[in-house]
């Protein structure tokens, strides 16, 4: 049997980027079929091919299965690629898991493309719906036109059990050295915007012995930086032990660990022992420092001591990460300016204030109406307004995030000789050629140019060929490159701008940084300057400032 394992990427606009897309799940599902005895020939797909890109590849291994990981980042490119894949491949069995496979979800399910769906852990599952036996409650079947649920409990097994072997192919470090480790699954929390709660009631760990010798291991593979996975790694009864360890082993320095905390939960002594163990920094749930709205989304209300240990880990060298959140049911913009300037004046700390999101399985949204949340219908379902907090309210307080906090991956220029944010894949149409076309990209983030002495009367064929490049990669982050001899006029932008304008929105123009500014990220339009052309100040100025008033 042939499986591929399907995990398309967090597409951003970052030039040159670094893409975390480490396929864990595909591997864990491989190690699941061997355990069950059932041999599969494995291919992973996960990297930055374009959508005609992945197709010929999903041709090319012919498999007899496709299992796809579903994230808010990528659940509607990979509906889009399946249904293509689908109609090359009639034969092949479609499986979706991941965060996104939730029954209150808006869109999945009316897609109709997968033959069956997971929610929540895929390992004990995984080889049943294989052999056309997992009649399980988390599994969704597909029946006519639409999906049946099981009514058996999953098999039930620890993380212990379900995790591949440390030495296996697949757990190494990625280019840079950065490598990732669950040592537990389920969350001691309950909160009501997170899946965790309706995913797992009961919480499951590896010993510290086993978590050490899976660092050893990936040590030895080349590993720098290790993330820790777990929702909460504090969680773990063994915790001072695998602390104690971890500095014994890392006496060097030279690894670098990351982890989610449970602030609150830290005594004096594993406070200091963290940095001896290697973590330079920790991520630590504040959410809102307001008990009321802690208590509407069931987070410890427990302040002091969460405010005394994030100031004890500064002190003692660990960068931590204080995550705020805005749109809380019953929060009000005061509170948030106030955790806000808080947060800010700890010195040495990060501070990521996000926007709550009614993701798909979580209390928030099956209470979205009676609470009165509106929010997104589409990734990544950021909320618009609250009864406690308006729309207006909502963008000045992005405003005030985003002149603090530097967003994400903005557009440093769009008009120059030299343009820095341009992507590594650049494509040119000759307009001095008849019968020049665009050429497919074989990327998912490519940068289209448009090369001529007059791009004025050439305007039908770019409008043209921009239009082709968004209906056959409608899900590709796409730059627009127009480089002229001289100054052209200013209506080329307006009718470019107007024709991207008329094709669909990504959850990248749907992000709070971008939505907050009106401007469009998935798709832009850059002026690239000869160095032998002639363009007065002005017209520089202009073009400038029309580009960055459209596009992020």
């Amino acid at each position: 049997m042939r499986i591929t394992y399907l995990q398309l990427p967090r597409l951003d606009n970052s030039a040159r980027g670094r893409t975390e897309n480490v396929p864990l799940a595909g591997v864990y599902l491989q190690h699941a079929l061997r355990r069950a005895g059932l041999p599969a020939e494995p291919q992973f797909i996960a990297d930055e091919r374009s959508d005609d890109a992945l197709l010929a590849a999903l041709v090319e291994q012919r498999p007899d299965a496709i299992a796809a990981t579903l994230y808010l980042w990528n659940v509607e490119r990979t509906l889009h690629v399946l249904r293509r894949a689908r109609a090359l491949l009639p034969s092949v069995r479609l499986f979706g898991g991941g965060p996104e496979v939730a029954q209150d979800h808006p869109f999945l399910f009316r897609a109709g493309v997968f033959d069956a769906l997971v929610a929540g852990e895929g390992e004990a599952v995984f080889p049943e719906l294989l052999r056309d036996r997992a009649a399980f409650a988390n599994v969704a079947r597909r029946v006519g036109r639409g999906y049946a649920w099981g009514d058996r409990p999953a098999p039930a097994a620890t993380l212990a059990e379900m995790l591949p072997p440390a030495d296996d192919a697949g757990l190494r470090p990625d280019a840079q050295g950065m490598a990732y480790l669950e040592t537990g699954r389920g969350c001691p929390l309950h909160c009501a915007y997170c899946r965790y709660p309706s995913l797992r009631t009961r919480m499951s760990f590896l010993s510290a012995a086993e978590a050490l010798a899976r660092v050893r291991l990936l040590r030895r593979r080349g590993a720098r930086e290790i993330r820790f996975i777990d929702p909460t790694l504090n969680a773990n009864p063994q915790f001072d032990a695998l602390l104690r360890g971890l500095a014994r082993l890392n006496r060097s320095g030279r690894l670098k660990f990351f982890g989610e905390l449970q602030a609150e939960r830290l005594s004096a002594e594993q406070i200091a022992r963290l940095p001896r163990a290697g973590f330079a920094e920790i991520e630590a749930g504040v959410q809102s420092r307001d008990p009321l709205v802690l208590r509407a989304v069931h987070r410890p209300e427990r302040l002091a001591p969460l405010e005394r240990n994030i100031a004890a880990l500064l002190r003692a060298g660990v960068r931590v990460t204080i995550d705020l959140m805005y749109g809380l049911p019953g929060q009000r913009v005061a509170e948030v300016r106030h955790s806000l300037r808080w947060a800010w004046g700890r010195r040495g700390a990060y501070v990521q204030c996000l926007q709550t999101l009614l993701l798909p399985g979580t209390e928030l949204r099956a209470r979205r109406r009676v609470l009165g949340l509106r929010a997104d219908a589409r990734p990544p379902y950021g909320m618009h307004s609250t009864p406690t907090m308006s729309a207006a309210d909502i963008r000045a307080l992005e405003a005030t995030i985003y002149r603090k906090e530097a967003p994400d991956c903005p557009t440093r220029r769009f008009v120059g000789p030299s343009l820095p944010d341009l992507f590594c894949e650049r494509n040119v149409v000759d307009l001095q050629q008849a019968g020049a076309t665009w050429p497919r990209p074989r990327t998912a983030r490519s940068a289209l140019v448009f090369r001529g002495d007059d791009l004025w009367a050439a305007r039908a064929r770019i409008i043209r060929s921009v239009r082709q490049a968004l209906r056959a990669e409608p899900h590709a982050l796409w730059q627009f490159v127009l480089e002229p001899r001289a100054e052209e006029p200013l209506d080329l932008l307006d009718a470019l701008i107007a024709e991207i304008r008329r094709h669909p929105s990504r959850w990248q123009d749907r992000l709070a940084t971008v939505a907050a500014t009106g401007k469009i990220a998935s798709r832009r339009v850059f002026i690239r300057l000869r160095r032998s052309g002639h363009y007065g100040r002005i017209w520089r100025a202009a073009a400038e400032d029309l580009l960055s008033s459209v596009f992020y």
